[in-house]
């Protein structure tokens, strides 16, 4: 007996393509993937010798034209030993539902992978403009991040350690005692008294352990978080060099396991590190 096996062919109708298209597109162009768009629409303007500053229609800007962001292009470049590789882009948003729209973060400053575009929420313009925040600090922060960015893969910065990348933009931006931000000695004087987060449960920017950041008896426990990781870097800087910790940086650009390259780079496996940070006077 024959067995006649008929292929079957699944047509998709083309309304749904079309839809599906256009929900593409309009997801690329003004929502969670324009940060990753060729494209850029509904936004006037200001460029600069190395920054594009994106806005509304009608919108004063004026702020971040006195942050002369240039300048601290310059500045991130010198400190990181790495160039941006092409101009800036920072994203005044209308709204802080538009910033969530784009980012998925409440924040008020997001920087995204890949071309590394900063949106910056409207309540963060809002409280620049009442001088309640500092916003060339912030500016600064954010343009570390978009500075590693600009220097490696997505894949890289999927793996990226979160607390190095944190702590190298608030360590950059001198940002430790600043707008709720703890300083050092705030920082080691929580850590004496039992309180501190594991840097590697603050994962990378797929996520980090919520459940041991909510353990922390500590108020403000992100400006706590993002200070002790500044404080990591700054002591790192001070025992190997800034030259090591440089390396360390720069290696990780390429997608190279982290604890591998911190035992290769300092000597010592990162636990143990981690453990004599912890029991510091």
């Amino acid at each position: 007996m024959n067995l006649l096996i008929k292929s079957v062919k699944f047509k998709i109708p083309l309304g749904i393509i079309v839809t599906g298209l256009i929900a593409i597109i309009c997801f690329s162009l003004w929502g969670f993937l324009a940060p990753f768009s060729p494209v850029i629409v509904g936004f006037e303007k200001k460029e600069t010798a190395r920054a594009v500053i994106y806005f509304h229609k009608g919108v004063d800007i004026s702020i971040f034209e006195k942050l002369d962001v240039d300048r601290i292009v310059a500045e991130n470049e010198d400190f990181h030993g790495l160039k941006y590789k092409e101009k800036v882009e920072i994203f005044a948003c209308g709204s802080d539902a538009e910033k969530r729209r784009f980012t998925f973060s409440n924040a008020r400053f997001t920087s995204m992978p890949i071309y590394g575009r900063i949106y910056v929420a409207f309540r963060a313009k809002k409280e620049s403009e009442e001088g309640k925040i500092h916003l060339r600090t912030y500016i600064k922060h954010e343009l570390s991040h978009t500075l590693l960015f600009h220097n490696m893969s997505l894949f890289a910065a999927v793996k990226y350690p979160g607390w190095l990348m944190e702590g190298i933009a608030v360590y950059n931006a001198d940002q430790m005692g600043i707008d709720n931000y703890f300083s050092k000695k705030e920082v080691f004087k929580s850590i004496k008294s039992g309180i501190f987060l594991s840097p590697n449960d603050f994962g990378t920017i797929l996520g980090h352990n919520q459940k041991a950041v909510d353990l922390l008896a500590i108020d403000n426990k992100w400006w706590f978080v993002y200070s002790e990781f500044a404080c990591i870097v700054d002591d790192l800087i001070i025992r190997y060099g800034k030259e090591k910790f440089i390396l360390f940086m720069k290696t990780l650009l390429n997608g190279h396991d982290s604890g591998k390259a911190f035992n290769d780079t300092y000597g010592i496996e990162f636990k143990e590190y981690i453990e004599s940070i912890k029991n510091q006077n």
